[in-house]
């Protein structure tokens, strides 16, 4: 019951602010209760993050959370959109329908990196082409939590591309 209480107050917690630290509010519970919490944290820490789900925040991850290029080709065969940029990169590039549209869907993307705390580099060149790279900054790799935000970006975000441009992705897009 005591850890079913403290992963309920720990989850409201994250969810609210990721600066607030949870350890804090522990003291009152007995040294075996605080390490099973410590535990089960630990295994949901592991898990990959997904829509809908905040992202594990970067501090807490290692060199162990990078996926394997196998596991990012499977993700990615589900995200038709997304491609490998180098060998520690995922990225979209499309041609918005204009200039306006362009700044429309990077100011919803910048909303989402926001709220997720996780942000990706963004690029805008030649007033519509535009380009979104996601990786995990501090470990220079991709994790599950670059896959949850690119996942959140096409669940979330309206896209309005050039027809010129949609034409020749349409099945891509698909």
């Amino acid at each position: 019951m005591k850890i079913q209480r403290l992963l309920l107050f720990s989850s409201a917690l994250i969810a609210t602010s990721s600066s607030i630290r949870p350890i804090v509010a522990f003291h009152s519970f007995p040294p075996s209760t605080y390490h099973r919490f410590r535990i089960i944290m630990a295994e949901m820490q592991t898990q990959a993050c997904t829509p809908g789900g905040k992202c594990v925040p970067c501090e807490s991850l290692n060199k162990s959370h990078i996926l394997s290029t196998e596991q990012i080709e499977a993700e990615l065969t589900s995200m038709k959109m997304w491609s490998m940029k180098d060998s520690n990169k995922i990225s979209r590039s499309y041609t918005a329908r204009n200039f306006q549209c362009a700044m429309d869907s990077l100011c919803a993307i910048g909303k989402i990196a926001e709220r997720e705390n996780h942000h990706p580099d963004m690029h805008l060149t030649g007033y519509r082409n535009v380009e979104v790279v996601l990786f995990t900054h501090s470990l220079d790799g991709i994790t599950a939590n670059d896959i949850a935000l690119a996942k959140m970006i096409d669940a979330e975000v309206e896209f309005e591309y050039s027809p010129k441009w949609l034409k020749s992705h349409e099945a891509k897009k698909e």
